[in-house]
């Protein structure tokens, strides 16, 4: 997946507001190309300094399955962010386009479902409470959204999940310990070292409870 990182105006969006959204690649496998997503994330948590309106969880409505790397996934940020990042999660689901939504009817109730949905999986996995975890769902188009009053209304949607977030946590941004401790370390190698060290100590820590519970 590549990374990339924009600072642009929200279009079609409620209000004028600047927003710098990070797309962040899986770093759950060995290869080298894993290697070199972890040194863009390196230069990417360090501009985190002011913190996190919001996470973005992204899928593929065609896909919902919970699988093993994205638990895995979800394990290694929860044990570099803490359980706290959790409140400032948005669930969103791709490839629903207006011509086929009719067709999406049964994967949407699927992931709505207050039992057995993905969230409810989410917090059964992860031991959240379902009172709290209550994260904004959202469902978006992949069409171009300049030719589309419908992919539009979707980028409104999603500007005001972030804006329900930040409600939700009391117009608080999301900071912890680990994005603090990064600032304290005086020069762009010690940062990148203290980053590095710390995804590869939280993969090991995944890595050995995936094995343990087996």
């Amino acid at each position: 997946m590549e990374i990339d990182s924009v600072v642009r105006p929200w279009q079609y969006a409620p209000v004028t507001k600047y927003v710098h959204m990070i797309d962040t690649p899986g770093l759950c496998d060995t290869s080298a190309r894993d290697r070199q997503n972890v040194q863009e994330m390196v230069r990417y948590f360090k501009s985190l300094a002011f913190g996190v309106s919001s996470f973005f969880l992204v899928f593929d409505i065609k896909d919902i399955r919970l699988d093993a790397y994205t638990q895995d996934m979800l394990s290694l940020f929860q044990q570099l962010l803490g359980k706290d990042f959790w409140n400032f999660v948005v669930v969103v689901f791709t490839h629903v386009d207006e011509e086929v939504r009719d067709e999406l009817d049964d994967a949407i109730e699927a992931v709505l479902d207050p039992t057995d949905g993905f969230v409810a999986e989410i917090s059964r996995i992860f031991k959240l409470s379902p009172k709290t975890f209550v994260p904004n769902i959202i469902f978006a188009t992949t069409q171009n959204v300049r030719m589309s009053t419908y992919g539009q209304r979707q980028i409104r949607e999603l500007y005001n999940s972030v804006v329900r977030c930040e409600a939700r946590n009391d117009q608080r941004r999301f900071n912890c310990t680990w994005l603090r401790q990064i600032l304290t370390h005086q020069t762009e190698e010690e940062k990148n070292d203290f980053i590095v060290g710390s995804i590869m100590g939280a993969w090991s820590s995944v890595t050995s409870n995936v094995c343990r519970l087996q």
